[in-house]
């Protein structure tokens, strides 16, 4: 097969101004993370790590909060880290790299025909857009819940790794480590994983006619049941969680009593999900454009596919409707509608594969339908609004950020001060400044003047109160300090 280049899917120009962008997503995250600051949750964390071994620490959230027992783990390595190093602040940006690497390590083995260059920048592209266009944006920058953006990924890499039929031994192990962190780290999202690797094996069984002598030779099918016990065995750790009670009894959780309540519940769930993604669909068109290229020039390869198109569109537009209704299944559950905004993380991550899965074989099914130099010119000016876009939000979360971290820093300076004085009793502090950003549902609603207008933040943002709270309670922990502190 003849290798396809860069240049010829896109223009020169189109190369150039897809670099650039990519370019300026890199130094928005560099920029977010150097003013980033620590959540009272993180610095619950890092208290708890300062003062336990891990084992105590794991036994300790397991037994209080929640049984991510897998992820607890994973929190005490990277808080151990930041108490060492006294630098937090290059984790989200190496979370970045992680979700990248894990997205391109898939494409390069599937594209394997095409420019290793462009697959680079497709991917990043899309990981960039997938950060951008996640619902809790501000999840990207919160040290405790940053694997999010990782779930589906992790997941991705999964199904690619269990279906190689002779999988070394490297390979093995970074399959082993993904199932565990999948069973053992977010309860929400096991199941699917679960679920997805039980269709998997059906596929197995069915092209081999359930014959299970031939069946169980298929080291696949092996993988698929190792891979599969796993993540069961540290799921139902995860369940049997003497802290899933505790949480539940202490947080506000609303499950449907009737059918009636589950049908409203996904209808408020899917409405809300599919509305939030109608802002990002001039972000979603252009990367389809460019997978709709990628999908002209393979045209000329000739794929090995032995299914046609419309099959194809059927059997992965119903994999993905089951998806969708498995991954906001527990948000129905818990909440009887959309609940949590980062429960979502994941299906934005698989709409936008399908979104350009489509978009490439489209591509590759329809091409005498496109004009290559029309496509050219609408790739050009969409990259183009996107780095200005990128631009203003460069400038504009740069003077929201450093405001932010200015006054968390100017208070942290204070109190240590005052501490090492001898204060003790209640100390009254000027308010954090909320980190703004600003996004394109939000410019609507500031253009329709529309009167409840919440404005989305760069990072998950607390604070303490007129009285001392939660907050109060871990800042005093972890930084020692010998007194409390309260808003003016």
């Amino acid at each position: 097969m003849t290798k396809i280049s860069f240049k010829k899917v896109v223009s020169d120009k189109t190369i150039l101004l897809l670099c650039i962008l990519n370019i300026l997503f890199l130094l928005y995250y560099l920029m977010l993370a150097f003013y980033s600051r620590l959540h009272f949750d993180d610095l619950h964390f890092l208290w708890r790590a300062k003062e336990m071994s891990m084992t105590e620490f794991v036994k300790y959230f397991y037994s209080s909060r929640s049984g991510r027992f897998i992820s607890y783990g994973k929190v005490y390595l990277y808080s151990k880290l930041i108490i060492v190093s006294n630098e937090h602040r290059y984790l989200p940006v190496l979370f970045w790299g992680i979700g990248v690497s894990l997205c391109w390590y898939v494409a390069k083995s599937v594209f394997k025909n095409t420019s290793s260059f462009l697959i680079a920048n497709l991917v990043i592209l899309f990981y960039n857009l997938y950060v951008l266009t996640n619902i809790d944006f501000a999840v990207f920058n919160w040290l405790c819940a940053m694997d999010y953006y990782l779930l589906a990924p992790m997941l991705l890499i999964t199904l690619y790794l269990v279906n190689q039929p002779n999988l070394k031994f490297i390979p093995w192990i970074g399959l082993v480590i993904v199932a565990l962190l999948l069973g053992g780290g977010q309860e929400a999202f096991s199941p699917i994983v679960l679920v997805t690797l039980f269709f998997n094996g059906i596929y197995y069984l069915n092209i081999h006619h359930f014959d299970i002598k031939v069946i169980w030779r298929d080291t696949r099918i092996r993988q698929i049941i190792i891979i599969g016990l796993i993540v069961s065995v540290c799921f139902v750790f995860v369940l049997i969680a003497p802290g899933n009670y505790i949480r539940i009894m202490m947080d506000d959780f609303k499950t449907p009593t009737s059918f009636f309540g589950y049908f409203s519940g996904y209808l408020d769930a899917l409405s809300q999900f599919y509305y939030q993604l109608t802002f990002y669909i001039p972000y979603y068109f252009l990367l389809a454009l460019l997978f709709l290229s990628l999908g002209l020039k393979t045209s000329k390869t000739k794929l090995v596919l032995n299914v046609e198109y419309k099959k194809l569109l059927m059997y992965t537009f119903g994999a993905y409707v089951i998806y969708v209704l498995l991954s906001i299944f527990p948000s129905v559950y818990l909440w009887s509608g959309f609940g949590i905004q980062r429960n979502y993380t994941p299906i934005v991550f698989f709409t936008m594969l399908f979104i350009c899965f489509h978009a490439f074989f489209i591509g590759y099914f329809k091409s005498t339908f496109f004009n290559g130099k029309l496509m050219n010119f609408m790739l050009n000016i969409g990259l183009g609004f996107l780095i200005c876009i990128m631009l203003f939000n460069l400038y504009s979360d740069t003077i929201s950020a450093k405001r932010y971290a200015l006054t968390v820093d100017n208070r942290l300076e204070l109190l240590q001060k005052l501490n090492h004085q001898g204060v003790t009793g209640i100390v009254a502090v000027d308010p954090i400044s909320i980190p703004y950003t600003i996004g394109p549902k939000y410019v609507l609603y500031d253009l329709i003047d529309r009167k409840k207008r919440p404005h989305p933040v760069l990072y998950y943002f607390s604070d303490t109160h007129i009285k001392p709270n939660e907050y109060n309670d871990y800042y005093k922990k972890y930084y020692g300090f010998n007194f409390d502190i309260k808003l003016k």
